[in-house]
């Protein structure tokens, strides 16, 4: 049975993944409940992306986040949280759209990279 300490900050991790953009106070929180000491280049890393938006990241960027915290936290798989999947593409003037208008063209839905790499998808 996982303890209330990390069933908190596994909540506490969705929660953050479920919003808008990233913020190192959650990572910072949830170290500091498990009395865990970031590694420091992950944390480096992660906090140069403090408060932007996921869908300002490229999508590299945006789907290494779990391992990246997951290395800051501990260097071991310890969380399987779900990463929301990014906002649909907006791309100018194609599939014959005219000139400067924006069309929205949505990926196919599918598991997130986390739950794909832990075989749950």
């Amino acid at each position: 049975m996982i303890d209330l300490k990390q069933q908190a900050a596994l909540t506490a991790l969705n929660e953050m993944m479920r919003g808008k953009h990233f913020s190192i106070c959650t990572l910072d929180k949830v170290a500091d409940l498990l009395n865990v000491h970031p590694d420091p280049e992950a944390y480096r890393t992660l906090r140069a992306l403090h408060c932007i938006d996921y869908a300002a990241m490229p999508r590299d960027l945006y789907a290494s986040l779990p391992s990246l915290i997951q290395q800051a936290l501990s260097g071991r798989e310890v969380f399987q949280f779900d990463v929301r999947p990014p906002a649909p593409l907006q791309l100018a003037a194609a599939n014959g759209a005219r000139p400067g208008e924006v069309v929205m063209i949505d990926e196919p839905k599918r598991p997130s990279l986390l739950r794909r790499m832990l075989g749950h998808g």
